[in-house]
């Protein structure tokens, strides 16, 4: 399917990608028409190519100005052009606002393929033939209403609530300053919902185009004097409130908006304008600011928009859902028409005309919509060759001796380590395909590294008889599922960390590992990593021994990793550190104690733990948010046989009752490569210096990061028996069960 694309130097790109995967209780949507945001969109379009544009969006930006010089300072120019050269190579998606027919649906989805409706929200509705989005970000349109209008939907929402922000009943009087496209659908709303409408603008045609709606007065600020005439319409009373959806870094906007309202008049902030306020002129009438986020309450809240957990009604009365439902009613009833302000309709593959038409700021240019043409046959499922797009170079021949490697994940980390580590390993590996959910992201990456597969379904990449192995970098809670289907289809695996997020699909990959005989790798590479290396040799691997690790990773913020779906950030990163201490000591631990600050849920990642090892051996492993990064993230201590060695960051080493060093080169690495190295020596059969973790350290891994709560709730230590090929976790007064670690009172 074409979809459009920026690239990070701000130019439009329209390319051929995989169909995305329906989401799992969501729709897959064929579009029909799409909307471009003349505002938001186009001011990420930059007007030159390549190198220049991203010199031009550095310019525009002092914070990314700051983040290059920052970055040739620290790591030299030759690194930092290698980055930025990196960089010009990627490529987002693009679009908010859509409308089209349901082709896929999941079970519990209240739509039914067929049914027409709009789409919203970054990252979802975008600008291409299909579109897989949550079910809270669609609504289905009513026959009869017009498509091309129902794809204004998300700038519909946003401006609806930008009216609601300012809490005006009506028959008040509400003023839309800035007349650009979500300006134009602000004073048509206005109308529509029965307010009293007044439009201001700069430019004489987009205040031409307001007063071709009937009840709607405007004026061209600078031509007239605007206040006089309010003040002369309103019989002195002035405005009740002031939608302001200009975008400028002016604080002229917020001025004219506190001139024009009467005493306890509200101002509601849609566009991005200065805020440079004027104390008097707010004090004297006691005007309220209010700022207006997007569609309505619940963007943004993954619990709303991903989990389907609507607000309740008597307690938010207008969702960003509702929003969307009485903008369609609007449209389906004729009291909001939009069609005046399509501008113009043209075919997906001219996105890049459309858009630089755009970024040359005509003034009478509105709405641009994008055409996907005839959508077809909505009862035909999507066929499974449009989820794969074959491009990027022909395959070599497997009698060169090199794994045949599927990728399953390309997201940041992917791009970032794994695969410019493959492309080191091209001697051992042959990268055959890559494949991600959204299928866009998978179809770049394949495009600029030459790579013969992209597709959105990763059992693609396991169906292909020439694939030997697959590396698997999704998100966690999807991890064991992709493990075993792979085990099944007869490929080794390497994951990245957790290998699981549950016991039982650990215990589950074990077994499967052991009945098939393929090889498992986690990705705990700092067992890999020359610092920690050096480190384990110094101390020796006899007698009784002390490691300290303390990871400040910062504030996580509003984080993916950090959720309960994904497991929490202790399970999701601080396994590595539970997987070094077994590395370290070459022992099974013994028991574990943990403390956790706050609640002892597994969202909250702020804990100390200790762990016991056989022969008077142990680790003291601190994960915490709570400090600042300039620390750095990761310092390790190492105590025993007479010696210690620590390492800062992976930036220094040093010892005392031995000599230690590493090769400055290795400075930072934290054994990612070596990791792969070693999972293809595995595969082989031969001998690595470090083995890598297995399924079974993948799971003790797990077991460990799941009673850490437990023990913390307690106060209790947990002793960790081993029991086959994972651990049973027995508790000193309680018993912590394997399913989810819950725990009992034993007495």
């Amino acid at each position: 399917m074409k979809q459009v694309l920026l690239s990070a130097a701000g130019r439009v790109e329209v390319v051929e990608v995989p169909v995305p995967m329906s989401p799992d209780d969501g729709v897959l949507v064929r579009n029909a028409y799409s909307l471009i945001s003349s505002g938001t969109e186009s001011a990420a379009v930059t007007r030159h190519g390549g190198v220049l544009g991203l010199v031009e969006k550095v310019r525009g930006s002092s914070g990314r100005a700051r983040q290059v010089w920052d970055m040739a300072q620290s790591i030299g120019l030759k690194r930092t052009w290698e980055i930025v050269q990196a960089r010009l190579a990627e490529h987002t998606p693009i679009g908010y606002s859509s409308a089209g027919q349901v082709v896929q649906t999941a079970a519990s989805s209240p739509f039914a393929v067929g049914d027409r409706v709009v789409a919203m929200g970054t990252g979802y509705a975008n600008h291409a033939e299909y579109a897989a989005v949550p079910r809270a970000l669609a609504a289905r349109v009513a026959e009869g209403v017009s498509l091309r209008q129902a794809a204004f939907a998300a700038l519909g929402c946003i401006a609806m609530q930008g009216i609601r922000r300012l809490e005006l009943t009506p028959g008040e009087r509400i003023a839309v300053v800035g007349l650009g496209l979500i300006g134009q659908v602000c004073a048509r709303l206005l109308v529509a919902m029965g307010y009293e409408a007044f439009g201001m603008d700069v430019e004489e045609r987009r205040v031409a185009k307001a007063l071709e709606v009937p009840g709607v007065d405007a004026w061209t600020i600078g031509e007239a004097d605007v206040v006089r005439l309010v003040r002369e319409r309103t019989g002195g009373q002035m405005l009740d409130g002031v939608v302001l959806c200009a975008a400028t870094p002016s604080d002229e906007p917020v001025q004219w908006a506190c001139d024009l309202c009467r005493p306890r008049g509200r101002i509601s902030v849609v566009g991005d304008v200065g805020l440079g306020l004027a104390r008097a002129k707010m004090y004297t009438k006691e005007l309220e600011l209010r700022l207006s986020c997007s569609y309505g309450p619940g963007r943004h809240d993954r619990a709303y928009e991903l989990a389907g957990q609507d607000y309740p009604i008597g307690h938010v009365r207008w969702t960003e859902g509702r929003n969307l439902e009485l903008f369609l009613r609007l449209l389906e009833t004729g009291r909001l028409d939009l069609e005046p302000l399509v501008s113009a309709c043209v075919p997906v593959a001219d996105a890049p005309a459309a858009y630089a038409r755009l970024k040359q700021g005509d003034s009478s240019v509105f709405g641009v919509l994008l055409d996907y043409g005839p959508p077809g046959e909505p009862a035909a499922p999507v066929p499974r060759t449009l989820r794969l797009v074959r491009s990027g170079g022909a395959a070599q021949s497997r009698s060169d001796g090199r794994i045949a490697l599927g990728v399953i994940g390309v997201g940041g980390y992917a791009k970032a380590v794994h695969l410019p580590n493959l492309r080191r390993l091209a001697a051992r590996f042959d990268v055959r395909g890559l494949a991600s959910r959204s299928g866009a992201t998978a179809a770049v990456e394949a495009r600029r590294l030459g790579i013969p597969m992209a597709t959105s379904d990763y059992r693609e990449l396991l169906a292909d008889p020439a694939i030997d192995a697959v590396l698997v970098a999704t998100r966690h809670a999807s991890h064991a599922a992709i493990v075993l289907d792979a085990l099944e289809a007869g490929k080794h695996v390497f994951v990245e960390k957790p290998m699981t997020t549950t016991v039982e699909d650990g215990e589950a990959i074990v077994a499967k590992a052991a009945a098939t005989g393929l090889v498992v790798r986690v990705g705990f590479n700092r067992r890999f990593a020359p610092h920690l290396v050096a480190m384990r040799e110094v101390i020796g691997t006899r007698g009784a021994r002390l490691l300290t690790v303390r990871v400040n990773v910062g504030a996580l913020g509003d984080d993916w990793s950090n959720t309960p779906e994904e497991g929490g950030r202790l399970l999701g990163e601080g396994v590595h550190f539970f997987d070094l201490g077994h590395w370290f000591f070459d022992a099974q631990p013994e028991s574990l104690a943990a403390v956790i600050t706050g609640e002892p849920t597994a969202t909250n990642p702020n804990v100390a733990i200790l762990v016991r090892y056989p022969g008077g051996c142990a680790a003291q492993i601190v994960y915490t948010t709570l400090g600042h990064k300039g620390l750095g993230k990761e310092y390790y201590e190492a105590l025993g046989n007479g010696r210690s060695v620590r390492c800062d960051d992976f930036r220094t080493l040093s010892a005392h009752g031995a000599a230690v060093s590493v090769r400055r080169r290795d400075r930072g690495d934290k054994g990612q490569l070596r990791a792969l190295e070693e999972f293809a020596a595995a595969i082989r059969g031969e001998p690595y210096a470090v083995v890598g973790a297995d399924a079974a350290a993948g799971l003790l891994a797990t077991r460990m990061a799941l009673a850490v709560p437990a023990s913390a709730r307690t106060g209790e230590m947990v002793r960790l028996a081993s029991e086959g090929s994972g651990l049973r976790v027995q508790g000193s007064g309680f018993r912590v069960q394997d399913s989810g670690f819950r725990v009992q009172a034993t007495g």
